[in-house]
C-alpha cells in the first residue's frame, strides 16, 4: 500500500509541475532590479530508474533544475527541438538516472539564480531563493556565491578570466592601468566588477561607477566593444569570443574558486546524492560518450573542446 501511495503522489506532483510551469510564477519584488514576473518554462522530466544504492529519502520527490542558454556547447537553445541542450544537460540527465531521481528541467533567466546588478553587491536570485526550483545548473563556484549558496562537486573544469578588446586595440586599452577605462561585464557572470576591483598590480582601482557597464547577453557585450561604447570587456575563458575581438593581458585565476557545478540553497540534500552519482558516471563509458558529444553532437555550436570541459576523475576526486 505504501508503494502504491508513493507512486500516486509522484504522478500527481509531476502532473502539477507540468501545469504550473506553463503559467507565470509569483510576482517578483519590484524593489529589485528587473522587477516583474518570473516566467518559468518547463521542458522535460528525467528518468527515475537508476542505482537503488544511491537513492535517498527524497527518491520519490521531483527535483527541479533551472537552466538558461548562452549559445555555448555547455548550454544552448536548440530551436528545432525546442529545448536547451549541451554538455550540462547531458551530465545532469545521466546523474539523475544513475541516482534514481525524478528530475525536471525548467528554463529561467540566469539572473533569477544569481545577479550582479550595477551598483549593488552580487547576490542570490529570487528563483533559487524563492524555492521556484531546487537547483541552478552550470554555475562556477566563487567566493561570493559560496557565502550564499551550496554547490555540488564541479562537473566542468575551472577556467581563467581575462580582458578582451577590439582587434588591434585601437583604444590603447591597458590592462594594468584601468584609470578612466570603460569596462563591460555580463550580468550574473562570475567575472564581474567585484573581481576586477580585487586585482593586484593594477592601477586605477576601484572602478568608478561611470566606468562599469553591464550587458544581458554576450552579443550585446561584443557589440559594445566593437562600437567603442566600452574600451574592453571582462569575461571568462568558457565564452566563445567573436573573431573580431582579442585577449588583452594575462590570464586571471582569482575570480573562480572551482569549476562549473550545480548551485543549491544552503542545507540542500541534493549534493548528497548528486556527487556520488556523478563520481560513478565519470568512471563509465557513458561519460566518455558525453564528452565526445561536446564536439560530435554539439560541435556546430561555439565553445570549448571536450578537453577544456570534461573532468578527469583521477584529478577531480583524488583529494575529496
Amino acid at each position: 500500500m505504501e508503494t502504491i501511495n508513493r507512486l500516486v503522489i509522484n504522478a500527481v506532483v509531476l502532473a502539477l509541475l507540468a501545469t504550473v510551469c506553463l503559467v507565470e510564477a509569483a510576482p517578483r519584488d519590484k524593489t529589485r532590479k528587473g522587477g516583474g514576473v518570473v516566467n518559468i518554462t518547463c521542458e522535460d522530466a528525467g528518468m527515475p530508474k537508476g542505482d537503488p544504492s544511491l537513492s535517498g529519502d527524497k527518491g520519490a520527490e521531483v527535483w527541479r533544475f533551472a537552466r538558461s542558454h548562452y549559445n555555448n556547447r555547455a548550454e544552448y537553445l536548440d530551436e528545432e527541438a525546442a529545448r536547451i541542450r549541451g554538455y550540462n544537460t547531458d551530465v545532469v540527465e545521466a546523474v539523475c538516472r544513475i541516482a534514481g531521481k525524478n528530475c525536471f528541467f525548467v528554463q529561467d533567466p540566469y539572473s533569477h539564480c544569481w545577479e550582479s546588478p550595477h551598483g549593488y553587491d552580487a547576490r542570490g536570485g529570487i528563483g533559487l531563493h524563492g524555492d521556484y526550483y531546487e537547483a541552478c545548473v552550470g554555475w562556477f563556484v566563487t567566493k561570493d556565491r559560496r557565502r550564499v549558496f551550496d554547490f555540488t562537486d564541479a562537473f566542468q573544469k575551472n577556467v581563467f578570466s581575462h580582458f578582451v578588446v577590439k582587434t588591434g586595440n585601437p583604444n590603447n586599452f591597458q590592462y594594468d592601468d584601468l584609470t578612466g577605462s570603460k569596462i563591460g561585464f555580463l550580468e550574473s557572470w562570475a567575472a564581474d566588477e567585484h573581481c576586477v576591483n580585487l586585482l593586484s598590480d593594477v592601477s586605477g582601482l576601484p572602478l568608478d561607477e561611470s566606468q562599469i557597464h553591464y550587458y544581458l547577453t554576450q552579443t550585446e557585450l561584443e557589440a559594445a566593444v566593437n562600437a567603442d561604447e566600452i574600451d574592453a570587456a571582462f569575461v571568462t575563458d568558457d565564452l566563445a569570443i567573436a573573431g573580431n575581438l582579442e585577449k588583452n593581458g594575462p590570464d586571471i585565476d582569482s575570480c573562480l574558486v572551482d569549476g562549473v557545478a550545480v548551485m543549491v540553497r544552503k542545507g540542500s540534500t541534493l549534493p548528497s546524492w548528486f556527487n556520488p552519482a556523478f563520481k560513478k558516471l565519470v568512471s563509465t563509458p557513458e561519460y566518455e560518450q558525453i564528452c565526445d558529444d561536446v564536439e560530435t553532437v554539439h560541435g556546430n555550436i561555439p565553445g570549448p573542446d571536450k578537453e577544456d570541459i570534461c573532468i578527469n576523475p583521477l584529478e577531480a576526486f583524488a583529494f575529496r
